[in-house]
Formats: C-alpha cells, sequence, structure tokens
C-alpha cells in the first residue's frame, strides 16, 4: 500500500478523546489539526457504562471530523495493558530468510493464549549485525479486537490500523528526539487513567512494560480515605496541593505513590541488568495522571533521574490561536502523535492488529468500486461501437436494436453484482453486531482478573516483588507471603436440577508459607478475598462461596534435591522448573494426565536461557511462574527441570505433606510454565529451602442478562 501523505491518530483514553491530524512533507509532518473532548464521567468511575460513554464522545468528534476522516488514514490505540508485547533475540545467524519461521515459532511460545484466539503482529528492529536480531511481538485477543471494531462500526469510525498505545509512544519520542542506532537509553513513564506503561528505547529497539496502576488508583485511595464520591474525590486529587488539606490528601495517597514508584524502580533496574552497559540516565514523564501536584518530584527524588515533562515536541508545532491550546494538552497528545506517524509511514514500529479478514474485505470492497466503475465506462464504449453504425444508417426506431437490448442487460446485471459487492462491508458489519450479542463473552478477562488479585490478596512483602535478591532472601522461607500461580484452567459444568450454569476454576499455585492451607484461607489472603468480592452487581457471575477449596493435601518441594514422587502422591504430580522467582515449580506433561475439557492451552515449551532474568512483560505479571522444563511420562511425575536463576540444572525432591485428599485438575489448565511463560526474575530459593505446591478451585455461577444467576440455555445454544 503506497504511503498516505495524511492521517489521524486516535486515542480513546480512560478520561478523554485524544487526537492529532498530520500531513507528511517529505520526511517532516505538519500538525493540521488536533482535538482532546473529554468523556462526561471517567470510564473507570463506579456505575459508568464505558462503551456507552465512549458512543457518546466518539459521535461528538465524528460530527465535527467525519469528513476529514474519508480521506485519511485513521490509526487507533488499545492500552497496553489489554494487549500483550513480548521481547526476544532472534539467532538468524546472518540468514535472513529464516527469520518468519522462527517468529512463527516464537510467537507461539511467548503468546499466552492459543494462536488461534488471537491476532498479532510483529516488529523486527534493525540491530548492529545480521547475527541476532531483536523482535517485538504484540498480539490482542480476538474477542476483544472485535469488540472494540463493533463499537467503532456502530459509531461510523473504520480505523485502517489498530496497535497499541506503548508502540505509539516509542513512534513519538523516536521521531521527535530524532533518536537512532546510537542513541542511549531513553526511558518514557506514561501514568495514564488506569494504568501505566514503561517505554524504553534505545539504539532503535524498544522494550516496554504496563502495570495496572495510573490516576485511578490515586482518586480511589482518596475516595475510600475520605469516605468521599468518585467525582469529589478526583477534583481533591488534582487541586489538593491548594487546599487547606493538601497534607492529609497526600497521605491518603501515599501508598499508591510507593507502589508506583516500586514499580518503576523495579522496570528500570530489570532493564539495566539484562542490557549490559545500559545505564538509564533519562527519564521523560507523559499522560495526564503526571500532572498530580508533587508527583514528577516526587518521582525524580525516589527514582534519582530527573524526570523532564514530555510537554513540549521538538518536530511539531501549532501556531496561532491554537498554539496555548496545543501546548496545554501536549502531555495527553504523545499516544495520538506516534499513531498518526504510523499512519504517515514514519513509525519506527508498524504492528497493524486489526483483522487481516477485515483489511481483506475493506481491500476487495475499495477495488470492486473501480471494478464496477471500470465496467461501467467498457458497457458504454461497447454500446457506442453499436449505437453509432445504426444511428448512421437509418437512425433509432421506437425500440432499440437487439445488440443495444443485449448491452443494457449485461449492464444491469454488472449492477446487480456491484451492489451485492458493495453491501458486503455492511453485511460484515451486521455480523460483527451479531456475535457481540453473544452472551458471557466477557467472563474469562473477568476471571483471570480476579485470579491476579485474589493472588495479590495474599499481600506479598515488597522485597519479594522486587529485583534485590539480597532482600528477597533476608526474609525467612516461612513467613514469605508470595503465592505464585503455576496452572490456570477452567472447565464448564453442567446445569444441575436448578439449572443454572457454572464454570469451575482451577488455580495450581506455589508458596512457601509454613502453613500454606491456614495462610490462604485467611480473611486477608486468597480465599478471604474470593468470599469478599463473591456477590458483585458488575460481574457476569457470582463467586459460589462454599465452592472454594484449599487443599489439605500439599506437595512438598525441597529446593536441589533431585526429583521423586512418593507412590501414594497422585499420578502426574509435580514435576521440576523454575518458578518465576528462580523457583522449581510443579507442572509438565504428567499434570495433565486426568485433566478434562477445559481451556486449551498452547503446546511445545521452550527452555529461556540460564543467567540473568526476564521481567513480565505486559499486563499484571503478578505470581506467574516461569520454569526450566521437566521430562515425566505421566505417571511418574517429571524429571527435575533447570534453575534459570543460576543456569544449572538443579532438580528438586517432591514428597507428599500429610492431610486430606486433594481435588483433582477436571479442567484442561492453560500450563503457565510451559505456554504462558512471560519471563524469569531473580531467584528467591536456595538448596534446602521448602515450599509447597497443591490446587486451589472455586466455581462462578453465571448471571444472566438481567443480573441474576442465569439458568441453563435450550440444549444447542450454549
Amino acid at each position: 500500500m503506497a504511503t498516505a501523505k495524511s492521517a489521524w491518530g486516535i486515542e480513546i483514553g480512560a478520561s478523554a478523546l485524544k487526537a492529532i491530524r498530520l500531513v507528511r512533507e517529505g520526511d517532516s509532518v505538519v500538525v493540521t489539526d488536533f482535538t482532546v473532548i473529554p468523556h462526561q464521567q471517567v470510564l473507570s468511575a463506579p456505575d459508568v457504562d464505558p462503551a456507552a460513554m465512549v458512543r457518546f464522545t466518539l459521535g461528538q468528534f465524528l460530527a465535527a471530523n467525519g469528513e476529514k476522516l474519508k480521506s485519511d488514514r485513521v490509526v487507533v490505540s488499545v492500552a497496553g495493558r489489554d494487549a500483550f508485547a513480548r521481547f526476544a533475540k532472534l539467532p538468524v545467524g546472518g540468514n535472513l530468510k529464516n527469520l518468519a519461521k522462527l517468529i512463527d515459532f516464537e510467537s507461539k511460545q511467548q503468546i499466552p493464549f492459543p494462536i488461534d484466539q488471537v491476532e498479532w503482529d510483529y516488529q523486527a528492529f534493525k540491530g548492529e549485525d545480521n547475527i541476532e536480531v531483536d523482535v517485538g511481538i504484540f498480539a490482542i485477543t480476538k474477542d476483544r479486537i472485535g469488540e472494540l471494531l463493533t463499537l467503532y462500526r456502530e459509531c461510523g469510525l473504520n480505523p485502517d490500523v489498530i496497535t497499541i498505545a506503548p508502540n505509539a509512544v516509542f513512534n513519538a519520542v523516536t521521531y521527535d528526539l530524532n533518536l537512532d542506532l546510537s542513541s542511549g537509553p531513553v526511558m518514557v513513564v506514561d501514568v495514564g487513567t488506569n494504568a501505566t506503561d514503561i517505554v524504553v528505547a534505545e539504539r532503535g529497539i524498544g522494550w516496554m512494560r504496563s502495570f495496572p496502576l495510573g490516576g485511578h488508583s490515586f482518586t480511589e485511595a482518596i475516595s475510600g480515605g475520605f469516605d468521599i464520591p468518585y467525582k469529589k474525590a478526583e477534583k481533591l486529587k488534582l487541586e489538593g496541593a491548594a487546599s487547606k488539606h493538601a497534607k492529609q490528601v497526600m497521605q491518603r495517597m501515599k501508598d499508591t505513590f510507593d507502589s508506583l514508584i516500586s514499580e518503576i524502580r523495579k522496570s528500570k533496574d530489570y532493564y539495566e541488568s539484562t542490557h549490559p552497559g545500559a545505564t538509564v540516565d533519562a527519564i521523560l514523564g507523559t499522560g495526564s495522571t503526571l500532572k498530580i501536584p508533587g508527583l514528577r518530584k516526587f518521582i525524580t527524588q525516589q527514582i534519582g533521574v530527573e524526570v523532564e515533562r514530555l510537554d513540549e515536541f521538538k518536530r511539531i508545532q501549532v501556531d496561532g490561536d491554537q498554539a496555548a491550546d496545543f501546548a496545554a494538552n501536549a502531555m495527553g497528545l504523545v499516544v495520538a502523535y506516534g499513531l498518526a506517524l504510523q499512519g504517515v509511514g514514519l513509525g519506527a514500529i508498524n504492528v497493524n492488529l486489526v483483522p487481516m479478514a477485515v483489511r481483506r474485505e475493506r481491500a476487495w470492497m475499495a477495488k470492486g468500486k473501480w471494478f464496477a466503475i471500470a465496467a461501467g465506462l467498457g458497457l458504454v464504449a461497447s454500446a457506442m461501437l453499436f449505437i453509432r453504425p445504426i444511428t448512421g444508417r437509418s437512425g433509432l426506431g421506437s425500440s432499440p436494436p437487439a445488440s443495444v437490448e443485449s448491452t443494457i442487460s449485461q449492464g444491469k446485471a454488472f449492477k446487480a453484482q456491484y451492489d451485492e459487492l458493495s453491501g458486503a462491508g455492511a453485511n460484515g458489519g451486521a455480523a460483527q453486531n451479531m456475535l457481540s450479542l453473544l452472551d458471557y463473552r466477557a467472563v474469562w478477562p473477568h476471571l483471570v482478573n480476579d485470579v491476579y488479585t485474589a493472588l495479590a490478596a495474599a499481600n506479598p512483602q515488597t522485597a519479594l516483588l522486587g529485583g534485590n535478591v539480597e532482600e528477597i532472601r533476608a526474609i525467612p522461607v516461612a513467613e514469605r507471603r508470595l503465592v505464585t500461580l503455576d496452572e490456570l484452567g477452567s472447565a464448564y459444568v453442567a446445569p444441575g436440577a436448578d439449572g443454572k450454569r457454572r464454570i469451575r476454576v482451577s488455580m495450581k499455585v506455589s508458596l512457601s508459607h509454613s502453613d500454606p492451607g491456614v495462610f490462604l484461607n485467611k480473611e486477608k489472603s486468597v480465599a478471604g478475598w474470593l468470599r469478599a468480592n463473591a456477590d458483585r452487581k458488575e460481574m457476569p457471575y457470582v463467586i459460589v462461596a462454599d465452592s472454594i477449596k484449599i487443599p489439605d493435601d500439599w506437595t512438598e518441594i525441597e529446593f536441589g534435591k533431585g526429583a521423586r514422587q512418593k507412590a501414594d502422591a497422585p499420578a502426574g504430580g509435580a514435576a521440576g522448573g523454575g518458578s518465576d522467582f528462580g523457583a522449581p515449580s510443579s507442572g509438565d506433561q504428567g499434570s495433565t494426565a486426568n485433566q478434562g475439557q477445559g481451556n486449551k492451552g498452547m503446546q511445545g515449551r521452550r527452555k529461556p536461557p540460564a543467567g540473568g532474568g526476564q521481567m513480565p512483560g505486559m499486563g499484571q505479571g503478578l505470581g506467574l511462574s516461569g520454569g526450566g522444563e521437566g521430562a515425566g511420562d505421566g505417571s511418574t511425575g517429571g524429571a527435575g527441570g533447570a534453575d534459570w536463576s543460576s543456569g544449572s540444572d538443579a532438580a528438586s525432591k517432591s514428597r507428599r505433606k500429610t492431610g486430606g485428599s486433594a481435588t483433582g485438575a477436571e479442567a484442561e489448565s492453560i500450563k503457565v510454565l510451559e505456554e504462558a511463560r512471560i519471563g524469569e526474575a531473580p531467584g528467591i530459593y536456595q538448596p534446602d529451602d521448602v515450599y509447597f505446591v497443591g490446587e486451589v478451585t472455586f466455581e462462578v455461577e453465571l448471571r444472566d442478562l438481567k443480573g441474576a444467576p442465569g439458568a441453563a440455555p435450550a440444549e444447542g445454544t450454549q
């Protein structure tokens, strides 16, 4: 496709819609239009329908700019936390012809969903040699992209490109600061409403991470601390520094400040530790939340690097009456800037997550119009060949000759074909709208979020989530509150006599607390959170409190002592492998021996290089396990996996902790160890340390469309 000369970059954030129109002039661009339209309410505020709010705001934008968009390329973003980003060095050995095959294989290992359930794309970054190539792999679930496209179509917007917001930030910074292959690392901290994106640009290569902490977290801290409405808390957040309650407001936000600093420091330390010679000494701050008084200064003091606000662009500007307005909104326009750059062909990352089927449909629609026009012109010319000689001889009579009637008939047939082709786009939109009516399409994302939130309720010590090995190991193993997730599965439960539909969720977890069952059952722990949050009106299901099962029977693993499982343990039990923090974890071929149908994960595994560590890239990443490979036949358990933190093969010794019988996994699990691996972090276990592996299960009862737990549908509708 030829490079577009003009493009709109549109970011629909949680607080506002932000858009920029750029026109390309050689290797430069000119801003010809921009807009910022705040939502009537923040999308994350209580009792807000996000889709309805977006429709209203997008309708305002299209009413003012709809005609301009018809001739421009349109690039839209999705939040980093809604997608996946993974980075890898692929050994091409100087033969770039193998790159596509390597990327295809790597994508199946890195993307934590079956490959047929996602839309994905990649970006190969330019390197100093052809021995290794840095590749970024980006993906989003088909369900999520379908929801977005349906919403946009309903409003009359048909984006040509959809990419993730951190990619746009990378594009904007790389272009605006003229970063090239010789540029040192520049870190951008984009603090949005619901999440924060960390983006690092170095030598033309990108690295990024997202975590769910942003302006909404600060507002909730104030709202809960003072017991005031969300709207009032939002206003107090932005104006609190100038009020008489400034000290109290800052105190309420202290824990959130500390969490944000911890994540930023962890990202910086991780990047420097995994990129030899890299020192992050330039940090740019952007995003609406960075306007909180004192936040930028606080980050600077705690991180030890001056944080400069990215509130003025170097390569684009707006003159005249709108100059002041553009400058005032620059901090919030970074993503839109990067999106528009991709639209005009100046983006360093050119990832497009619009489904290929949609792209083909639009391409054929565009070609179809030209085919119809060409056919029409051909018919006119053909008709003239017949009509001209006839009129020249004797003139036309009261009825046209048969040859002309034949030509007209052919023209009508072509016209009917064109009308059918023209309707294809509308039919596609109608079909997508019908698909969007499917019940319970949002259940699984909510379940995943609840699982991670429940694990986080165990309140792990801050050091366990950081990168300082000495601080980690200073905490006694038996007192650590970290709960890691090794496998996550679900299974549909057939309706009983009451006709209620349920989903059984299974979580295979690892922890080193001295009494794992009691610890997980506490009020302020995993089971306690599930019970306390069983019935929430905004959720598509109710957690069945009586179904929450914490095992009495735990697999006890002694780190570094070889792999063995007693005969009284269930077949296919714990296998060796490294946890997210360098510890072995259960699960391998044997762990699926007794599983039934459920969410099917991807097949295959890959053992990452030894040494160092890798922090989770996108999403929450809390407690996810990594791990080395283990061998097993499904009946005897697996052999010990590799201890990635040290780079040596450290086997594990397994034995059963006495107690009741364990609950078997009836769902086919997503194997986080093998299929959803998102990296390593510092090792927290040493030889002879003991930790436990077990399966926590619970059930959710699906609500009907009106909010009450739903009865089973008629046979064949599920």
